[in-house]
């Protein structure tokens, strides 16, 4: 029998994620929709990547063993809403396990998005276990205008 070497941090680390996600759900517009994660507790949960470039938002998410076709994508001017399952792919039997750390079975996520976009023009690409949604802006993103304001002194 060997030592498992005990990483606190590492464990901290997953607990912020799960939270993070916890949270990111609470916030999701579909909050009345139900909260799948929390339904017989936390199964599995893809790990996403958001991010806003020129022209596009761009949403990465990672679905490994799952097949492009065992996905579901709804896509709405604010929000993706990502939905499957990850299934168990050997015949090993469940008591035969004598360690497991990959998580199964169905997902559910709303992914909040950081601008509009045009959904009716947004495509979806898998490949390698990574999902890739790309959709364009609603509009252009504009840079802010800094303007300085002068402070002026008043008569106490």
């Amino acid at each position: 029998m060997s030592m498992v070497r005990w990483e606190p941090l590492a464990e901290l680390d997953a607990m912020r994620r799960t939270m993070d996600r916890l949270f990111e759900q609470l916030n999701s517009p579909r909050l009345f929709g139900g909260l799948p994660a929390l339904e017989g507790g936390l199964g599995f949960m893809p790990n996403i990547e958001v991010s806003t470039l020129k022209d596009e938002v761009v949403l990465t998410a990672e679905l490994p063993g799952i097949e492009p076709d065992e996905v579901n994508i709804e896509i709405t001017e604010d929000a993706v809403h990502l939905m499957g399952e990850c299934k168990r792919a050997s015949e090993v039997s469940e008591d035969a396990y004598w360690r497991s750390e990959r998580r199964y079975g169905r997902f559910d996520r709303v992914v909040a998005l950081p601008n509009p976009i045009k959904q009716e023009a947004a495509k979806a690409v898998f490949s390698h276990g990574l999902l890739t949604i790309r959709a364009p802006l609603a509009e252009p993103l504009k840079q802010p205008q800094m303007r300085r304001l002068k402070v002026e002194a008043s008569g106490r």
